[in-house]
């Protein structure tokens, strides 16, 4: 080979060699960047807050700080460990009595923060439901905060959204999937008892002496929009707080079950509802000469609904009332 010849070959191997490098060096990189990416999707989960919007968060957060007590009978019930404060001021529902030890610090009231308490945290993660959602911009300031209340009103396509991205969040699919799947199962029976035997209900709330009745699109929807019960009255106004009525308003709205959360069982003021139903007025209904009027475990109806030991306690007591 002369002279020409070789240092055209020799060229063409330079060049070759140096594209297979640039190639390499480029797939290497692409792999790389392909990597990162993956990294970063294990990393954080994508979850849906109470107003329905996208938040990403960090998985498996070491230090939460937890305001909903639905979200705190999820965690315990998944088995995550994370919890490190939430508010123990005030009447704290039994199924959470192993939040009671003093290695989980009270940070305030359902209504009443103690942001100093939280910050002392120094939390990954902060969840709150309806009641803190007023200072949501405060606990940002602090650390990632997210609105995880359930929907009373589509209770629990709400409810099942909050579990799997709990599950999701924590690395707990399968406990979230099992926890759904058995109220699912418990939700159908019990619908299909109400709806064949055709049931009608009123759900009122006893606070201090007054009576408010709510209607499916409230917070005690699940008993209507998923227990299967019809509504006595469809005119109920769609209020947070309720319509107010008087007992002679169970003499207009006949039901065949009027089911009664006690605020003052929770607050500890007024007299108690069982009392205040046990008048000549009520005592004249069908529903109350039927024994069916259903004093709820208000504690739970009223604080904690959306948990996954709550919800079942909640199932059972309508299935109980209607057997």
């Amino acid at each position: 080979m002369n002279k020409k010849a070789a240092a055209i070959v020799g060229g063409i191997l330079v060049l070759g060699l140096g594209v297979f490098g640039f190639t390499k060096l480029n797939s290497g990189s692409q792999n790389q960047q392909t990597q990162q990416e993956q990294s970063a999707e294990q990393t954080t989960v994508q979850i849906t807050d109470a107003n329905g919007e996208k938040a990403e968060l960090k998985k498996n957060p070491k230090r939460v700080v937890v305001f909903d007590y639905g979200v705190a009978d999820i965690l315990k019930n998944l088995g995550v460990d994370a919890v490190v404060g939430l508010p123990k001021n005030g009447k704290m529902p039994e199924i959470l009595s192993n939040y009671s030890d003093d290695k989980y610090t009270n940070v305030g009231s359902l209504k009443e923060t103690d942001f100093e308490a939280v910050e002392s945290l120094n939390p990954d993660l902060i969840i709150i439901g309806g009641r803190q959602a007023e200072d949501i911009d405060s606990f940002k300031e602090i650390a990632p905060t997210v609105n995880l209340a359930v929907d009373g009103q589509d209770y629990m396509n709400s409810f099942k959204t909050v579990v799997t991205d709990l599950g999701n969040l924590f690395d707990k699919q399968d406990e979230a999937k099992k926890a759904i799947d058995e109220i699912e199962a418990k939700i159908a029976k019990v619908n299909k008892t109400v709806t064949e035997k055709g049931l009608t209900a009123s759900v009122v709330m006893a606070n201090e002496g007054s009576i408010s009745a709510f209607s499916a699109k409230s917070r005690y929807g699940l008993i209507y929009n998923g227990l299967g019960f019809t509504e006595a009255d469809k005119n109920i106004d769609d209020s947070t707080h309720g319509q107010q009525v008087s007992f002679e308003y169970f003499l207009e709205n006949k039901s065949d079950y009027v089911f009664v959360v006690d605020r003052g069982a929770v607050t500890g003021k007024g007299e108690a509802a069982s009392k205040l139903f046990d008048n000549e007025v009520m005592n004249k209904t069908e529903v109350s000469k039927n024994g069916n009027i259903v004093y709820l475990n208000s504690v739970i109806w009223y604080t904690m609904t959306g948990g996954i030991e709550s919800t079942n306690q909640m199932i059972d007591e309508i299935a109980d009332a209607v057997k």
